[in-house]
């Protein structure tokens, strides 16, 4: 009997260890087959993660290229319409205001209403200088606009004329002019809008209505940053406007005060605010609005409460004409407002859209 359990307990005892043998065997066959699976598994999750930015990449690409190709059809757009304006040179009288060649070509942003837009179209009517502009006669005015495709009115109200004149003095007569505006520094308040010097300036010219021109007035007064003129008062702005023999009420018309505050929020940060607000493009409706382009524009200033520098935000969205704010919906006007980081409700306040639909009708 005893012999026997024996027996088992040895037989017991091989199978046991056979089976450990075994499992053991195998178990290092299965694991290295395991970690061969593993390593293939990991291979593949980096190529599922490589394929997903791959894909990510491509998108970005063709949004990318898709952008591309819209500024190369705008920029097509604006190449047709000057040599629309390039061919209608036979309308201008240059014995009224004088040829130039485009070696004489001058900064003609320097003068406040115009920007890089129309001074690409005075030059494509071989406008090129200050002194032509500064001979302008009413004539001239009315024949430019209509060969630039001009919103009417303005030439005169920006008062090119007049400015152009001041930057064809001759040496004297600027000195003599920037020493009168030294000379009534005495009227500045600088106690309310506080001093800065010349290494603390700012680019007043990113306030859209100040060309390079009022600028150099302005610093001869010492204002040379944004929060000095966001801090002017009516009295102040009066005051300003004679200092620098500016024309009166166009400080309040621009907005220059507005303005300025806004620059100030964003530290002086204009290109950043406006990249945000282009690359919000996407958010607005144009099957509902309808599309334009540059030079379809119409002059937006017209409506009350719509100053320059909204304008320049509305036209960076593609919303250039009377009739696209005329469609403007309640949804419409909400995302506007919080694409153009302006005041909410004003755009109601100030019925943007009545005096839209009217203007446009005016045009038909």
């Amino acid at each position: 009997m005893g012999a026997t359990i024996e027996i088992i307990f040895m037989l017991l005892g091989a199978g046991i260890i056979g089976y450990l043998t075994s499992w053991l065997y195998y178990k290092s066959i299965y694991k290295k087959k395991i970690k061969v699976i593993e390593s293939e598994r990991d291979g593949l999750n980096n190529q599922i993660v490589n394929l997903n930015e791959d894909k990510s990449n491509l998108i970005k690409s063709v949004s990318e290229k898709d952008k591309t190709i819209e500024h190369l059809e705008v920029e097509v757009e604006d190449l047709k319409a000057l040599v629309h304006i390039t061919k209608r040179r036979h309308m201008l009288n240059y014995n009224s205001f004088g040829t130039a060649l485009e070696e004489e070509k001058e900064d003609l942003q320097m003068i406040s209403g115009i920007g890089p837009f129309i001074e690409e179209r005075l030059n494509a009517l071989d406008i090129y200088t200050f002194k032509q502009i500064s001979r302008f006669t009413p004539q001239d005015i009315e024949t430019i606009n209509d060969a630039i495709i001009y919103f009417s009115g303005r030439i005169d109200r920006d008062e090119w004329v007049a400015q152009a004149q001041e930057l064809v003095l001759d040496e004297n007569a600027r000195m003599a002019l920037f020493k009168r505006i030294s000379d009534r520094k005495e009227s500045i308040f600088y106690d309310r809008i506080g001093v800065a010097t010349k290494e603390q300036a700012d680019d007043l010219t990113r306030i859209s209505g100040i060309g390079g021109w009022i600028q150099k007035k302005l610093n001869a007064l010492d204002i040379y940053t944004f929060l000095q003129i966001s801090k002017l008062n009516k009295e102040d702005v009066n005051t300003l406007t004679e200092a620098i023999e500016y024309f009166p009420g166009r400080i309040e018309r621009d907005e220059w005060i507005l303005q300025a505050k806004e620059l100030v929020r964003i530290a002086g940060k204009k290109s950043e605010l406006l990249k945000r607000i282009r690359d919000r493009q996407g958010r607005i409706y144009f099957d509902r609005l309808g599309v334009a382009h540059k030079h379809e524009a119409n002059n937006l200033t017209l409506i009350d409460g719509l100053g320059l520098w909204v304008e320049e935000r509305l036209n960076l969205l593609g919303i250039y004409t009377f009739d696209q704010i005329s469609k403007l919906t309640h949804a419409d006007i909400e995302t506007i407002t919080e694409v153009l980081e302006i005041i909410p409700g004003s755009i109601e306040k100030d019925n943007w859209v009545g005096q839209a639909r009217e203007l446009a009708k005016k045009q038909v």
